[in-house]
């Protein structure tokens, strides 16, 4: 997924004309994490699991990407809807998961929904785009549209995490549950896809290096999540280190104001 999010970026500077190429990384990306990435599989789920989606439960995925997230929590009964600022990527979106709703639309500007709509939301490796100011202004927004009370799970890139570690933990983790065998046969069938994350994952983290993405600590993560009026529950490392994974409630009425 992380694969996909610098050519959704760029295909947009650039055109229609770069729509095929978009749609095939964004396909090769989400295949990626499906069949090969079983950390990246786990961190998707981090997000179901801090959440606990209910039937009835209002649901936000904020920056829903290629739907990875969305699908783990559109449980039966539950009402989600995923934004995302590329109308393509939300076409795969809307084939994944078609009981979710999706539109286009900017963590940067005031969401297109009232104030408490959602009882919770989830927001996964967004907020490296934004600057500082603009992180502000997303979270203060999710929070704006959470009822009092309402959860978010966010994940975030961790300053620092090493990418060889990452891959090493993946093929480690298939390897339990594949063999050997298994694994050597899933890394040789998706080699290519595997070198390509590997070029997109240095592409972003030099790109974190020059200052225009930014990346996590833990306590960075708290700080931005306090800042917007958040209470944080609980920040835990994910995918070997390369993410932090928060849990964060929106206060109550009687301690919120009544906001």
């Amino acid at each position: 997924v992380q694969a996909a999010q610098i050519l959704v970026a760029e295909s947009l500077a650039v055109g229609d004309a770069a729509a095929p190429v978009l749609d095939e990384h964004i396909r090769a990306a989400d295949q990626f994490a499906q069949r090969l990435d079983a950390l990246g599989l786990l961190q998707v789920e981090r997000h179901a699991e801090l959440l606990r989606p209910a039937p009835d439960d209002r649901i936000l995925d904020a920056g829903s990407g290629t739907a990875n997230v969305t699908a783990v929590l559109a449980v039966p009964g539950a009402r989600v809807t995923g934004i995302d600022f590329c109308e393509p990527a939300l076409e795969r979106c809307r084939r994944k998961v078609p009981t979710a709703e999706f539109l286009v639309a900017d963590l940067t500007r005031t969401l297109p929904f009232g104030d408490a709509t959602f009882d919770k939301a989830a927001c996964s490796l967004v907020l490296h785009y934004l600057t500082p100011e603009r992180q502000r202004f997303a979270l203060t927004e999710l929070r704006r549209v959470l009822r009092p009370d309402g959860a978010l799970a966010i994940s975030v890139f961790a300053k620092g995490f090493n990418t060889w570690r990452v891959y090493g933990e993946t093929l480690r983790a298939r390897r339990e549950t594949d063999g050997v065998v298994g694994t050597a046969v899933a890394g040789a069938r998706y080699l290519v896809n595997t070198a390509r994350i590997f070029y997109y994952v240095w592409r972003i983290k030099r790109a974190e290096k020059s200052g225009d993405y930014r990346f996590a600590t833990a306590e960075d993560l708290r700080d931005m999540l306090s800042g917007a009026g958040f209470r944080v529950v609980s920040v835990e490392p994910t995918m070997a280190g390369q993410c932090w994974t928060a849990l964060a409630r929106k206060p109550g009425a009687a301690a919120d104001g009544g906001q």
